[in-house]
């Protein structure tokens, strides 16, 4: 009996001895990298969705001008970037064309009516806004 503890023991000894020299790191989980990547506006694509539209909402072109001096059923969006970032106190101009866009009666531009299409945030994507906010800021 003592030489099977004796012999238990040793094993257990050496069981303990072998296992503070394991690598334990491969058991354990490897912690995951995240890459945050900045979504950045595509003016060429903002143009085609302000054109042509996208999916089922229809294109901003046929209720907005690009230049005064015709007719529009909305706001003329020549030199947008500079009236929007002015519009709204504290409101830069991003924001405030990516709540017009989502939220279109937020901001009614006096002489205007509410016309606008109230269901793009049902029907673009984030990179959809960004491409687009990124094209009126070229105008």
């Amino acid at each position: 009996m003592k030489r099977v503890m004796g012999g238990l023991l040793w094993l257990i000894a050496t069981i303990l001895m072998s296992a503070c020299t394991l690598n334990w790191s491969m058991w354990l989980p490897t912690p995951q990298t995240t890459t945050l990547v900045a979504l950045r506006g595509d003016a060429q694509r903002g143009q085609d969705i302000f054109q042509n539209g996208l999916g089922e909402a229809p294109p901003c072109s046929s209720c907005h001008a690009l230049t005064s001096g015709g007719f529009s059923l909305g706001p003329t969006m020549q030199g947008i970037s500079q009236r929007a970032g002015s519009r709204i106190e504290g409101m830069d101009a991003e924001a405030y064309l990516r709540q017009s866009i989502l939220e279109p009666e937020a901001f009614i531009v006096q002489g205007y009516r509410s016309l606008m299409f109230p269901s793009y945030a049902r029907h673009f994507d984030e990179q959809d806004i960004l491409d687009l906010i990124a094209y009126l800021e070229t105008l």
